[in-house]
């Protein structure tokens, strides 16, 4: 019995999860059926089971709200506003009983009679309907519909899956371990394949092991309909609310870790940004206001974004209530950016409503999103619209149990941070790079933005060894937004790396986020950027110092020269940069038109060949997306994989590192980019016109010869050669023709061939392998490569 309820409760909660954003969208559609019938099929379902396994309360709520939904099905009621809100209180009845009964706590004595008769309250007697401006607008949401089929599932405890996953990454660790002593032995090719073979089964199963950990970011979303219909009619306001992107999967963990923070954004959206619809009218925007949440995958990440189209954030008054509370002066609040100012909304304390309700007001949240956002090595950004709305971007790790990291070296130990967190590499012998200590700080001058460094031996209290070479200075961001330099003896590499709890004592130093396993199999502790900041009590307000030194990073960004860039991906797979007024125009190119002579690619375009600046020109499809680039007066194509989008660069690369075509690396959008060196990719262009090669023609004179005709003339046209059957008439053969022979009498018909026409170049082909003797110059005719070599050779006249 006790399997049975657990069972019971377990799809009761799943189900109530799913449901609640079905009743919203069934409130805006009335007329969908399917998702109806699925609420009903709910209530019936826990109606026909509550009296096997005794659950009286379970039972009578269920009934009641079956009898509703199936005078609705039948047509005898509406699904207004009140009976929806009525079966949405019914169902939070059964999820508190159901969470009661799941941790086998006492079940709340609340009063169920008070719901049951809010809910079958006849129509009459609930007066009339509410006012059209009283009512949430329709929820679009995308989902599927409630009439699909759910995918069989087997219910697993999360414990099993965390011990299956730790198993797979021991044995990984175990089959890294082998694969070095294997090297170092001498080669056994059977031993090799087998562990190849296992290498390989490992693999596959780490990958399904990690799959089970996914689950769809649809999760996310089934709360937030609910959530914003409530809190719209709490507030008077009119919301239309869509969802897009509920398909992406991520690690559950991250799931659980993004929830409280993606609620706290949408609350405060519905609160601070959209407006009334009175105040939307005056306005001159639509009374309905518009809130939308999109999940997509980039790359290893997860990206979020909350937009609505209400008032924005008020800087103005941010920096006042700042500047009240004592956390900022008005001298550097004079000096601020706008984004800086921007910045204030993530410092607890500080809010933009005018008073406390039960909803905000008390400048606790937005600090703690970040926070918590960051502790899962992520990235929150905002793009304020004063007047017209905000948009809040989330970056978070698609998993915590497997995230990319370096790993740096200090004090003889070797220590791991999560690639995310680290914003720049470089070594301290760099020369925009400057270290100077003022006051017993040290302060990093990194291309005129100037930055608090430490020396990561200082904070862990360990030596500092003395080193021959450089030592690598890292830009860290930290939990304030605010990036800080940090010393380390030497960036070793970067893995793939598999992350577990520490030690509660470890831990409580505050400096470590957990313990990681990489493939030498030897545990290093994996360092908290916010921690380290903290420890080494770095400025983590603004105060007037800080404003003076990001005005002065702020004058010398103004002097950093922009250009236009577009950034594009590579045939090959990297993404990279191009100064965009080299280019004349982007535009797709059949494929057959690109070949190769002389050894280098070219295209034909208009007419003429144009050199391919990056020599590629065999492709699968059948169009080919190309730049085509121009330095005033020669021209090339480059062909690309994509082309992503137009983006300002830095006229001089944030790291300058000349390479074959490349001139450097930029920072874009926080992504490193390769540029492109215009000066290096127009010298190696060939100085002289590319020729294409001019062919003549293959002449059989046996045409009428059936191996003639069915097998040499097939194989000469396949290598692209124009195939002529018989001689011409009048005997008008051009030099640059080739005739070839291959009847019994050939070779006296080739004598005189050669003879006769001065300058064309004629092939015999014999039947027998071997020659009838030394004189005999012919060819096998089944020998293809001296065959394919004759006819490809030079034009020269005489008889091969």
């Amino acid at each position: 019995m006790d399997e049975l309820l657990q069972e019971f409760i377990s799809e009761t909660q799943e189900t109530l999860e799913a449901l609640a954003g079905e009743v919203i969208a069934w409130e805006a559609d009335p007329d969908d059926r399917d998702r109806l019938d699925a609420i009903f099929r709910f209530f019936h379902t826990v109606k026909g089971s509550c009296g096997f396994l005794n659950l009286p309360r379970f039972e009578r709520l269920s009934h009641a709200a079956e009898d509703v939904l199936s005078e609705i099905r039948a047509g005898k009621r509406t699904a207004d506003p009140a009976t929806v809100s009525a079966v949405l209180g019914i169902m939070d009845r059964i999820a508190e009983l159901a969470e009661a009964v799941a941790i086998g706590a006492a079940l709340p004595q609340e009063n169920d009679d008070y719901l049951i008769n809010a809910l079958t309250a006849k129509e009459e007697e609930e007066g009339p309907a509410a006012p059209a401006d009283s009512v949430t607008a329709p929820v679009a949401v995308a989902r599927t519909s409630a009439g699909q089929a759910a995918p069989r599932t087997i219910r697993l405890p999360l414990s099993l899956i965390d011990q299956l996953m730790n198993g797979v990454s021991d044995m990984v660790l175990a089959r890294n371990e082998l694969s070095r002593k294997l090297r170092e032995r001498t080669g056994d090719p059977e031993l090799e394949s087998a562990f190849e073979r296992l290498s390989t089964c490992v693999a596959d199963m780490r990958d399904a092991i990690s799959k089970t950990r996914m689950q769809r970011v649809d999760r996310l979303f089934t709360a937030i309909p609910r959530m914003v219909r409530d809190l719209g009619r709490d507030l008077g306001k009119r919301i239309d609310l869509t969802l897009e992107g509920g398909d992406v999967e991520m690690d559950r963990e991250m799931v659980e870790m993004v929830v409280d923070p993606l609620t706290h954004i949408v609350r405060n959206s519905i609160d601070h940004g959209i407006e009334t619809p009175e105040r939307r009218i005056a306005l001159g925007k639509p009374d309905t206001g518009k809130l939308k949440l999109e999940a997509r995958q980039s790359g290893n990440q997860i990206v979020i974004e909350v937009s609505d189209d209400g008032q924005g954030i008020d800087t103005a008054r941010l920096v006042d209530k700042a500047v009240a509370a004592g956390r900022l002066t008005a001298e550097a609040a004079a000096r601020m950016s706008e984004a800086e100012k921007l910045d204030l909304i993530f410092h607890p304390g500080l809010s933009t409503a005018n008073q406390v309700t039960a909803i905000s007001g008390r400048g606790v949240g937005m600090d703690v999103v970040r926070a918590n956002v960051e502790r899962i090595g992520g990235v929150i950004a905002l793009d304020n619209r004063p007047g017209r709305g905000v948009t809040i971007m989330l970056r978070v790790p698609l998993t915590l149990t497997i995230i990319p990291g370096l790993i740096v070296r200090a004090g003889g130990l070797h220590f791991a941070i999560p690639r995310a967190a680290v914003v720049e590499i470089l070594h301290d012998n760099n020369e925009t790079l400057q270290i100077s200590e003022v006051g017993g700080a040290k302060i990093a001058t990194i291309r005129a933005v100037r930055h608090s460094m430490i020396d990561l031996e200082d904070v862990l209290g360990m030596e500092k060894p003395a080193q021959i070479g450089p030592r690598a200075i890292m830009v860290v961001r930290s939990a304030t937004g605010v990036p800080f330099a940090m010393g380390v003896s030497a960036v070793d590499n970067h893995e793939e790396l598999v992350i577990r709890p520490a030690s509660p004592l470890v831990m409580a130093t505050g400096v470590y986020a957990g313990m990681t396993l990489p493939d030498n199999g030897k545990p290093m502790l994996l360092l908290d950027a916010a921690g380290l900041a903290n420890a080494a009590r770095l400025p983590n307000i603004v105060d007037d110092r800080a404003a003076l030194l990001a005005h002065e990073a702020e004058d010398a960004q103004s002097r950093v020269e922009m250009i236009s860039a577009l950034r594009f991906e590579e045939l090959t797979g990297e993404r990279r940069l191009l100064k965009l007024s080299l280019i004349e125009r982007v535009e797709d190119i059949d494929a057959h038109l690109f070949g190769r002579s002389g050894g280098r690619g070219f295209v034909r375009m208009d007419g003429r060949l144009v050199p391919v600046a990056n020599d590629h020109h065999g492709f699968a499809g059948d169009k080919v997306a190309a730049l085509r680039l121009r330095d005033g007066s020669r021209e090339a194509c480059y062909p690309v994989a994509a082309v992503l989008d137009i983006v300002d660069m830095p006229a001089v690369p944030d790291m300058v590192a000349m390479h074959g075509l490349l001139s450097g690396v930029a920072v874009i959008d926080g992504e490193h980019l390769e540029v492109i060196n215009p000066f290096a990719l127009f010298a190696a262009l060939p100085h002289e016109p590319i020729l294409e090669k001019d062919r003549g023609r293959c002449l059989l004179a046996d045409g009428e010869d059936g191996w003639t005709r069915e097998i040499l003339a097939p194989l000469l046209r396949q290598a692209g050669h124009e195939v002529v059957l018989g001689l011409p008439v009048d005997a008008a053969v051009d030099p640059r023709d080739i005739v070839l022979f291959s009847g019994t009498d050939a070779t006296q018909a080739a004598d005189m061939l050669a003879s006769d026409m001065l300058g064309c170049r004629v092939v015999h082909l014999r039947a027998t392998p071997r020659p009838s003797g030394p004189q005999d110059g012919s060819i096998y005719r089944y020998d293809q490569d001296a065959l394919m070599a004759a006819v490809s050779g030079s034009r020269a006249s005489g008889k091969a």
